[in-house]
């Protein structure tokens, strides 16, 4: 059996007081392409919102904007409605949905599209690439963050956690690298191009937690810090600017 399960955590962590690096370097390239317009009254939603982090962060950078989220798991959307009433912010629009069926997705369309972390969970990518294409305003630009393959591979990747004796009865998606041709290539077979920022490098040092599934740091020769988990994956992240030919 195969399951995507590991987001459960989400419900009881919070990151809104402790920005991720990867939302700081998205953000950058954001306001780079909007040349500083942070007080824009653009629509913005997060496709896998989970609780509410990124959207959290975006707030502060775009506090004029109207923020949306999408995700599968009722606590998390739930999670998100309590933090941002907790720290007297407007409630993010929220949709229980699914970029792979299309399911309970919104109608209308979106000036800046975000999907981070999620498309590594498909092994198949023709049904949420199209979807989430299909959310973009006709002027507006979609944002994907995941770990991409430099090489021209594509990697498919299924987890099982071990233990004395046992295994678990399930294997874990969610780890699946999409080399950047392949993508590229997606997006020129619907109309769309697409442009890789490559030069993200983490500032902090992540210890090793008891959940191996989860990412660490760990310091290289020249001193910059490589991204691995205990699937025995280098974490290539990087961040695909996508916008309509």
């Amino acid at each position: 059996m195969i399951k995507r399960t590991h987001d459960e955590f989400y419900a009881q962590e919070d990151w809104k007081n402790k920005t991720k690096e990867s939302f700081k370097y998205i953000s950058s390239k954001i306001l780079q392409n909007l040349q500083g317009e942070g007080d824009a009254k653009i629509k913005i939603l997060d496709i896998g919102c989970s609780n509410g982090d990124f959207l959290f962060y975006l707030s502060e950078i775009f506090p004029n904007a109207e923020l949306s989220g999408i995700d599968v798991m009722p606590p998390l959307l739930e999670k998100m409605h309590k933090d941002f009433k907790f720290h007297n912010k407007k409630v993010p629009h929220s949709y229980l949905g699914n970029i792979e069926s299309g399911e309970g997705l919104p109608k209308e369309k979106y000036d800046l599209v975000f999907m981070n972390g999620v498309i590594g969970i498909f092994d198949e990518l023709s049904k949420p690439i199209t979807h989430f294409l299909n959310l973009i305003n006709e002027d507006g630009m979609g944002y994907i963050w995941s770990c991409f393959n430099p090489f021209p591979i594509d990697v498919l990747v299924k987890g099982r956690k071990v233990g004395i004796g046992t295994c678990d009865d399930h294997w874990e998606s969610g780890w699946n690298t999409w080399s950047r041709q392949t993508i590229l290539n997606k997006l020129d077979e619907y109309g769309y191009s697409g442009r890789f920022y490559n030069d993200f490098s983490i500032g902090i040092d992540i210890a090793q937690q008891e959940d191996f599934l989860r990412t660490w740091t760990v310091e290289m020769a020249n001193q910059e810090r490589m991204i691995i988990n205990g699937l025995g994956l280098i974490h290539y992240f990087s961040l695909l600017e996508i916008k309509k030919k």
